[in-house]
């Protein structure tokens, strides 16, 4: 059986962000003790290892205890359900779905994992930016929470892909298919 060009994307990214992910993870768990911090970029940018008991972005942390691991396997299992089903509705030779797809899958995988292993997810990622005057601090995350974030933009694009191309055209003055291609 030969695999077409979408399994291909899924055996190669989907293991890839995982394997990225969970590297990262241990190197910080290692390095660090909690909210021990790394400058990588002063004032933008720093390393520092966060235990996130709690949902996203930390909500919640330290009022669910084991409830957090039950609830986030609970939507592991219905996101790969999701995206199995997507997956075999999408066509052979399609490329954004099944990378958006796959970088959701190790994203949501690589959480799972650290919730099951540690208790808690490990977060890292630090990052402030100088917006209106004010000092910004995004929540802390890590690659599998990049993983998500790019899958989900991709799905977006994917499904407005239309959208997207006319108001390219639009922008570039070129003309869209729907005005025609004949001679004037």
């Amino acid at each position: 059986m030969r695999l077409s060009r979408k399994h291909w994307i899924m055996i190669v990214f989907t293991p890839l962000a995982l394997l990225c992910d969970q590297i990262t993870k241990q190197m910080i768990h290692s390095a660090l003790e909690p909210f021990e911090e790394i400058v990588i970029i002063p004032g933008h940018l720093e390393f520092i290892l966060v235990r996130n008991s709690g949902l996203v972005f930390g909500m919640f942390s330290g009022r669910l205890g084991g409830t957090a691991t039950l609830i986030f396997l609970g939507i592991t299992v219905i996101a790969l359900g999701i995206i199995i089903h997507l997956f075999f509705h999408t066509e052979n030779k399609a490329v954004v779905l099944p990378l958006a797809l796959s970088l959701v899958l190790a994203g949501a995988f690589g959480n799972l994992i650290d919730r099951l292993r540690w208790g808690y997810v490990v977060d890292f990622i630090n990052m402030h930016a100088h917006l209106l005057g004010k000092e910004r601090t995004w929540p802390t995350f890590n690659i599998a929470d990049l993983a998500i974030t790019g899958g989900i933009v991709l799905l977006v694009i994917d499904a407005f892909k239309p959208q997207f191309i006319w108001l390219f055209n639009l922008i570039s003055g070129r003309k869209s298919e729907e005005q025609g291609s004949g001679a004037e």
